[in-house]
């Protein structure tokens, strides 16, 4: 694992842009639309926070751990606010994400349109005392201190939210933000450079008159320059508004399974990583835990667009 240490850390200080899947992927798609779509706190009309963490590849010294804490807030009828804070740490590097969005919904006769912007700030830490490297010496490398930046950056998407299914489109990471470190102390700086991701999800709910029964298959495509195409296809299953469970294909990743459970205005879902990918031999998959409350219960009319979850 040193060696993967090692040359990543290489690649982060050379000078130039590191183009890659930048973004973590959460698999309780559900409860984290608003790290892929800053339109979908208009989803539901009901204020909600939730608490989700995700440990990534188990046995990997320096493997991905994901936490967030997000809630939101419709305000009025056509407008309303969210917010979360991520922490992202793997291998060297550390961010800290603070998010603000602002949401906008405009209802029509079959379905609500929703626009929304969300403001971002990110810590983005590199912790060079971490690095073992075989040139001492090495100029590029400043492995006596660690660096941190900050730096602004903005998402937009935009939402249809029918009855019985949603679909989004969304651009992250808009202005495409540089981190440079150690400037002022080394004699080549080191550049990491944001890359744009766009996002499309959708989703079609099928239940019985009573809903006892509910089903949702759930489709998420993943595009970013320089890394390959990667999709979700999901399937959900909910019984009685309570019991769920769910089965998640991620292309060239994972096979997911998720369960959870709904009592009163709390939920809770677990969902467990087979790997499927090459490091299957190496890791015994990924954990990821989420913990909601909905702040009032769901008053449900004739003309209540939604979401085809809980």
């Amino acid at each position: 694992m040193k060696k993967l240490i090692n040359i990543s850390a290489i690649l982060l200080f050379i000078g130039f842009s590191v183009s890659a899947q930048q973004l973590p992927h959460f698999r309780n798609n559900s409860f984290n639309l608003h790290a892929l779509n800053p339109a979908s706190s208009s989803i539901k009309e009901i204020p909600e926070i939730m608490i989700d963490h995700r440990s990534q590849w188990t046995g990997f010294s320096g493997a991905p751990r994901i936490s967030t804490i997000s809630g939101k807030y419709m305000f009025r009828e056509d407008m309303g606010a969210g917010a979360y804070i991520m922490s992202d740490r793997y291998g060297i590097t550390q961010k800290l994400d603070f998010h603000l969005n602002y949401v906008y919904k405009i209802p029509t006769d079959y379905f609500d349109i929703s626009f929304g912007l969300a403001w971002t700030l990110t810590q983005f830490k590199l912790l060079s005392t971490q690095i073992s490297t075989f040139d001492s010496y090495d100029i590029v490398l400043n492995q006596t201190l660690d660096d941190k930046t900050w730096k602004p950056d903005a998402d937009a998407g935009i939402m249809i939210v029918g009855e019985h299914y949603y679909a989004g489109f969304a651009i992250l990471q808009l202005f495409k933000t540089k981190y440079i470190f150690f400037d002022n102390t080394n004699d080549v700086p080191g550049l990491i450079r944001d890359q744009r991701h766009y996002y499309i999800t959708g989703g079609y709910n099928i239940s019985d008159r009573h809903n006892t029964h509910s089903f949702t298959p759930t489709l998420n495509l993943y595009f970013a320059k320089g890394t390959p195409f990667k999709f979700d296809i999901i399937a959900n299953y909910t019984y009685k508004n309570s019991f769920l469970t769910s089965l998640n294909l991620s292309k060239g990743d994972a096979l997911v399974f998720t369960a959870g459970y709904k009592y009163d205005r709390y939920v809770f879902t677990y969902s467990f990583d087979i790997i499927t990918s090459r490091i299957r031999n190496v890791s015994s998959g990924a954990h990821e835990i989420c913990l909601g409350i909905y702040l009032y219960q769901k008053q449900t009319t004739n003309n209540d667009h939604s979401s085809p979850m809980f």
